[in-house]
């Protein structure tokens, strides 16, 4: 059986947890008119199934920083190596409601999935989504909004890194329902891959089912070129740090938006481990 682990803010707060079972359900309940941040770190010695539950209650605003990561590779190279993770994330936001969810995807063999109901009116998701994956990892990736009250907002940004012989499928999805007129939207893909032989399936999608809508989406894979290392060699760094260069670079727009700082130095020490690891 899964833990449990339940975590109700009722006011201004900030929470940090770090999960560490295999198996586990987290919810995460929001109460109308709070003001929260939490920070989730799945971090389990074995292969991981999570599901993660977010109840947004009216007018509450609620920061949610979900981090997969791995066993260091300083302690660990194979059980890093070995571990898989599945993560399933489900969300519900009343009148509103503000959901902020920040993604940090750094494992091996990775299947992670949202999707975020925005149920009343004026209710918000905004999704950004940080995935890396080298050698032969596998990251399965979607994000979905699904619009079902009037005059609803927010935007989903997954932007990444594919290197080595890595394949990344990353599926945006914006669902906007009959109710969901008045809806302002985006969907944003961006993919920076290292080597030609990284794999990379970039799928943005749009479902309209009313009239009075903003909604749009756009997906790109940009590269590398010899003509950039030459640039960064030119200037005696060599290619190694150059990559290391071009990764903190195109990631640090979104780990810039991590308010705690605490929080984000975690998350970019773990993208300098991440990269580390590449070379092990």
């Amino acid at each position: 059986m899964p833990t449990v682990h339940e975590i109700i803010v009722s006011s201004s707060e900030v929470i940090e947890k770090t999960i560490t079972d295999a198996d586990a359900d987290v919810v995460i309940h929001a109460k109308e008119d709070s003001h929260a941040t939490v920070s989730v770190v799945f971090d389990p010695k074995s292969a991981c199934a999570v599901s993660l539950h977010i109840i947004v209650d009216a007018n509450a605003r609620l920061t949610v920083l979900c981090m997969s990561t791995y066993a260091k590779a300083s302690v660990d190279r194979q059980v890093a190596k070995s571990k898989k993770i599945a993560i399933k994330q489900t969300s519900k936001i009343s009148d509103g409601g503000h959901l902020q969810l920040q993604n940090i995807t750094l494992g091996s063999d990775v299947e992670q999935s949202i999707e975020s109901n925005l149920k009343g009116a004026n209710a918000k998701s905004d999704i950004d989504w940080i995935f890396y994956a080298h050698k032969k990892d596998h990251h399965a990736l979607s994000a979905r909004n699904v619009f079902e009250g009037r005059e609803g907002g927010g935007e989903i940004t997954m932007k990444g890194v594919a290197e080595g012989k890595a394949h990344v499928r990353c599926a945006g999805l914006i669902d906007i329902g009959a109710g969901g007129t008045g809806t302002d939207t985006y969907l944003t893909e961006d993919v920076l891959m290292l080597d030609e032989t990284a794999k990379v399936d970039a799928v943005p999608s749009l479902e309209i089912k009313t009239n009075d809508v903003q909604a749009s989406h756009s997906a790109t894979v940009s590269k590398v070129t010899p003509e950039d290392l030459f640039y960064f060699a030119s200037r005696g760094i060599n290619q190694s740090n150059a990559r290391q260069m071009y990764v903190q670079g195109f990631l640090s727009d979104l780990t810039k938006k991590i308010e705690n700082s605490k929080i984000q130095k975690y998350v970019v020490d773990a993208l300098e481990e991440k990269y580390v690891m590449r070379d092990a």
